[in-house]
């Protein structure tokens, strides 16, 4: 079974978003670095020596034509909406052959940014396109030799419980089987993704709804 990587909180604003954070757990998010092209930049607070919570806003030093940052752009609250799972090469390849035999294709690419003191962190992502279920079907990611963030960020949160709803959850949990997830999905009217965290203010929620 594929393990949980980090979990991705995006917004419009992330000075705001780290803000806000900061607050409702008194962990000050640590800042990432800039994602040449996707129009995003990002700031990280560890769950644990394996997992962690990224804080992904629109960077206003490139343009959010066609890309992440554009789809924030539309977000009109910052909400929890996609998570990734751990995988490693020959791995990637399988989740997408599965994917593909479900009618969804996925972009397997390498991507960059350079943290503020000047170090650049590669890794290799595996995105699936628009399809039925949204950011609700994974998304995979391989840090090759890159330290893993969780190592390096803001401490003092734990990750405790993820869980999803879907009006298709049988559909979506056969998907996921085949992905080997780390979860099933519940039926719900409309669907959800619900992030537990402890935190040193206590145990907190954050979830999909806007």
């Amino acid at each position: 079974m594929k393990a949980y990587d980090h979990f991705i909180y995006g917004g419009r604003e992330l000075d705001a978003m780290r803000t806000d954070f900061t607050a409702l757990t008194g962990v000050e998010p640590t800042l990432g670095g800039r994602h040449p092209g996707l129009g995003t930049h990002n700031a990280l607070a560890s769950l644990g020596d394996t997992v962690y919570f990224e804080l992904l806003a629109v960077d206003p030093q490139q343009t959010p034509d066609g890309n992440m940052g554009a789809r924030l752009q539309q977000f009109t609250a910052p909400r929890l909406f996609a998570y990734m799972l751990k995988a490693t090469g020959g791995e990637m390849e399988a989740a997408q052959t599965v994917l593909a035999d479900h009618g969804i294709e996925a972009d397997l690419f390498d991507a960059s940014r350079t943290t503020p003191d000047g170090r650049v962190l590669r890794w290799r992502l595996l995105v699936p396109h628009d399809n039925a279920f949204g950011d609700f079907v994974p998304k995979f990611i391989d840090w090759q030799n890159t330290p893993h963030p969780a190592a390096n960020n803001a401490r003092g949160c734990r990750f405790e419980s993820f869980e999803m709803g879907h009006p298709r959850a049988a559909e979506l949990n056969a998907l996921l089987k085949e992905l080997d997830a780390p979860h099933e999905v519940l039926r719900a009217d409309r669907a959800y993704m619900q992030l537990r965290i402890g935190t040193p203010r206590g145990g907190t929620v954050l979830t999909s709804r806007e």
